[in-house]
């Protein structure tokens, strides 16, 4: 489970404890030497003997008082260090398979996932391992010991020390994980539908009069809050046990010393005390266990595919009877394309509104893992960022930083943005400013940009989806024209009289090709391509 723990943490870890269980043992002597001087004062003891006793507690207060700082100084150091190790190697990772990382995780989701496994390993050596293990020795400790004056005393302080530090922590743990898995899906669940909530607040308002969608709202609220409530009363019962437990461990103690030995009798029953007491760290260590465990399994978990292979091209791109549904969804989005992109192909694929264009797109740059052959070799077999960095992307929306113009192009040549910029009307400069995520740009000023972007990354396989929405006519020309120079490129747009010097167009419906051929061919076939050409000429007049 924490096999991310390095030696030299472990190594900290274990003079923490062999520190800590020191200053148990002295706690433990302070209060036994303490209940010694009780019982020797009642039976009438020398002065000397009395004063043996205040100055070896004082020397134990001390020793008990040192050993605690060190024991939290080394202790909380160790933690630090692992928490920087494991910070450093989850970048690291993540770095290293981000592009491999499979399509359900959105970079937001994977951070916070991150983010929030990490913090919550800091409590796997503080309140985790450390607590039961220097219980447990000073237990061990305190039982070996004082079998020379009970036996029967310490059977039963060895009884409620092995119910207290191993049954009851393992039967809540249990119990505690399955309640916990039960409160994580209610809390999705809640907070999937308050966002749904929160975002159509409007649409609510005007078309569910009979408030059905706030009444399934506020039935996931009250099934997440009975959850949480749950748990909080297992946690509250477990504690109630810890203190039943200690409390029949000490009764017990006076119980059977009752015909024992009348001089250690204040002194067992003080110790016995102090132990139990040492013992209430326990009272969170079944959340904090399960807590850890399940960020600890699944800390960058993220069933990241090995490194394939590296191909020397990525053309052609084979699609063979291809058919693909979104995870988590029934409906297939694609059905049975077939569909070859060879080097200097120009291709377009057109169709309406959800009939799986843009999904198309997606399995051709690898974002979801398909049956498409690359080079002859399965896309699931190859080095997926290999195969990423040798393709040019254009999305519906692209992403821009804050920063200049010349950073957001990712181009130290000054000269060939200042042309670009130039070439399609862009009232800027290199060291223009671009505001967060591109606030201050046009959709089509946005769409110029990334178009340039690519310009200055010249790569094999130009995949673009709608790249002309918002660009006036003068500069959707431009791009067309630079675009049909590339070696290889395939086009979405629902704009179908740009189409005339693309070598194939695939005509699209409901997840299915309907047509292919270039536009001559389609014109003459009189299809689906015709009728959606026609009726746009007829919308534009």
């Amino acid at each position: 489970m924490f096999n991310w723990i390095d030696k030299k943490t472990y190594w900290a870890l274990i003079i923490a404890i062999l520190i800590g269980t020191l200053g148990g043992l002295t706690a433990i002597g302070m209060f036994s030497l303490s209940g010694l001087m009780l019982s020797k004062s009642a039976f009438g003891a020398p002065l000397y003997s009395l004063m043996i006793l205040v100055v070896s507690i004082k020397l134990l207060g001390v020793i008990r008082a040192i050993a605690r700082y060190y024991e939290r100084l080394i202790s909380h150091d160790a933690t630090f260090r692992m928490l920087k190790e494991v910070r450093v190697n989850a970048f690291d990772q993540l770095m290293l398979d981000f592009v491999n990382l499979p399509s359900k995780w959105r970079l937001s989701d994977l951070l916070q996932r991150t983010v929030n496994d990490i913090e919550k390993l800091q409590n796997v050596l503080l309140r985790v391992i450390y607590p039961p293990v220097v219980v447990l020795l000073t237990a061990l400790a305190v039982c070996l010991i004082y079998t020379v004056y009970d036996v029967r005393a310490v059977l039963v302080i060895a009884g409620a020390m092995l119910i207290i530090l191993f049954v009851l922590p393992v039967v809540t743990s249990r119990v505690l994980s399955r309640l916990t898995r039960i409160t994580r899906e209610n809390q999705k669940q809640f907070m999937d539908r308050l966002s749904d909530y929160t975002m159509g607040r409007e649409d609510l308002a005007v078309f569910d009069d009979q408030h059905h969608y706030e009444t399934l709202l506020l039935n996931a609220q009250l099934d997440y809050e009975k959850s949480m409530l749950r748990q909080k009363q297992l946690i509250a019962f477990y504690d109630w046990l810890l203190n039943l437990f200690s409390m029949l461990a000490i009764w017990g103690v006076l119980y059977v010393m009752l015909e024992g030995t009348v001089l250690m009798y204040a002194s067992i029953v003080m110790v016995t005390i102090t132990l139990f007491e040492m013992a209430i760290p326990m009272t969170n260590f079944p959340f904090y266990y399960q807590e850890t465990k399940r960020a600890a399994e699944q800390l960058l978990s993220f069933d990241v595919p090995e490194h394939g292979k590296k191909v020397m091209t990525i053309l052609p791109l084979e699609l063979q009877h291809l058919s693909f549904t979104y995870p988590g969804q029934q409906r297939p989005v694609l059905k049975d394309i077939d569909l070859t992109i060879q080097e200097g192909d120009k291709i377009a694929i057109v169709g309406n509104s959800g009939s799986g264009k843009s999904t198309l797109l997606h399995l051709l740059t690898g974002l979801y893992p398909s049956d498409i052959k690359v080079s002859g070799q399965p896309m699931t077999e190859l080095d997926r960022e290999s195969y990423f960095s040798d393709l040019n992307i254009m999305q519906q929306y692209n992403h821009f930083f804050l920063g200049t113009v010349q950073e957001n192009l990712f181009s130290e040549d000054r000269e060939k943005i200042r042309f670009y910029l130039n070439e399609f009307n862009l009232p800027f400069e290199p060291d223009s400013m671009i505001s967060e995520f591109g606030n201050n740009l046009s959709g089509g000023e946005r769409q110029r940009l990334h178009f340039i972007r690519m310009l200055l990354r010249k790569k094999s396989l130009w995949l673009l989806d709608e790249p002309f929405n918002g660009v006036d006519v003068i500069n959707r020309e431009k791009m067309l024209k630079y675009m049909l120079e590339q070696r290889t490129s395939v086009l979405i747009s629902h704009e179908l009289e740009i189409l005339r010097d693309f070598d194939m167009i695939y005509m699209m419906e409901d997840g299915n090709l309907v047509e292919a051929g270039n536009f001559s061919s389609l014109m003459d076939r009189k299809g689906f391509f015709y009728e959606r050409l026609m009726l746009e000429r007829q919308m534009v007049n």
